[in-house]
Parts: C-alpha cells; sequence; structure tokens
C-alpha cells in the first residue's frame, strides 16, 4: 500500500477525529455570535467615522474559504439572521446579502492564503462592496429609493476599512498555523 500525502489549507479539518471538526465549529459559532453582537452593540456606539469594522464579515469569508461554499452558505444565513435581530433590520436582509460572502469564500476555497496577503484582501474588499450594496438595496426597497452616491461611498469606505483588518487576521492565522497539520497520509 502506498501512501499519498496531500495538500490541506491552514485551516482545514482533513484527517482531524469527528469531535474535533464538532468543536471546531462550535467554537467558530461562539466566536461568530459574539464579534456580531460586540459589533452591533459596542462598537457601533462609538461612531469614529460612521462605520464599523465588519470583522464577522471577514471570519466568514475565512471559514467559508477553508471549508467550502456549503458550509460558508450555512454559516451566512446563520450570522445574518442574528445580525437581523441584533439590528432590528428586517428578518433576511444581511442573511441575503451574507450568502453571497459565503459563496465568494467558498469558491476560493483553497487559493485565499496560498496567494499571500494581496488575495485575501482583494476578497474581503470585494466582498465587502457587494454585501454593502446588497443590504442598501435590500433594506431601501419599501422606503422609496436609495442616495446612490452616498450609498457608493460607505460602501467603498467599508470595505477599506475591512481590507485593513485582513493582515491582522492573517498574521494571527499564520502563528496558528504552526499547530495545525499542513500534509496529511492518506
Amino acid at each position: 500500500a502506498t501512501s499519498r500525502s496531500t495538500s490541506v489549507s491552514p485551516m482545514s479539518m482533513a484527517g482531524k477525529p469527528e469531535g474535533t471538526v464538532t468543536l471546531a465549529r462550535f467554537m467558530f459559532a461562539v466566536l461568530l455570535l459574539m464579534t456580531a453582537l460586540v459589533q452591533a452593540t459596542f462598537l457601533s456606539t462609538m461612531n469614529l467615522i460612521g462605520i464599523v469594522p465588519d470583522l464577522a464579515l471577514v471570519l466568514l469569508l475565512i471559514w467559508s474559504s477553508t471549508r467550502g461554499v456549503g458550509e460558508g452558505m450555512i454559516w451566512a444565513v446563520a450570522l445574518g439572521l442574528w445580525v437581523d435581530l441584533l439590528t432590528m433590520e428586517p428578518l433576511g436582509t444581511h442573511a441575503l446579502a451574507l450568502l453571497i460572502v459565503g459563496v465568494i469564500g467558498g469558491l476560493m476555497q483553497g487559493r485565499l492564503f496560498r496567494s499571500g496577503v494581496l488575495l485575501p484582501t482583494a476578497a474581503v474588499f470585494g466582498a465587502t462592496l457587494v454585501y454593502s450594496m446588497m443590504t442598501f438595496v435590500l433594506t431601501s426597497v419599501g422606503s422609496g429609493g436609495v442616495a446612490l452616491v452616498g450609498m457608493a461611498r460607505f460602501s467603498v469606505l467599508s470595505a477599506l476599512i475591512n481590507a485593513l483588518l485582513v493582515p491582522v487576521v492573517y498574521v494571527v492565522l499564520l502563528a496558528c498555523d504552526r499547530w495545525v497539520p499542513r500534509h496529511v497520509r492518506v
């Protein structure tokens, strides 16, 4: 019997016992829910420049890029419904907008962190632009329209702030990468 080595992304759960995978998902759920809670309650009241960094979006994109489109979409809906409840937006608004983030991350599966910091930063920037525009459109459906210039400015500023979070998250993940095997014997 020959054994071959397959490359695994730094955060992949391949080769891990089922209990480890379940614990990782539970820990991610707690992290995601707490991050969204802090963003919606504490950070939104700081109002330094009128824009709150969306670390939950960055975490969702990273998780879905290492776990795939299906799992990214499940987490996107759960996170979106939680954010809708926290912000008292119409139910489903953020869930629909975050679905795109889950899909973007999932489509980049395995490539996001092998490319250095540039691709993850660009992915977060693009995903934030799409997410911001979707939430503006979805929340303005019944309100009579959207100020396109204001929406574009807000979306670009949000995307820039979220993109600035990527190098920090990237460095933390690289530091943690020492404890996660890169190669799994199959």
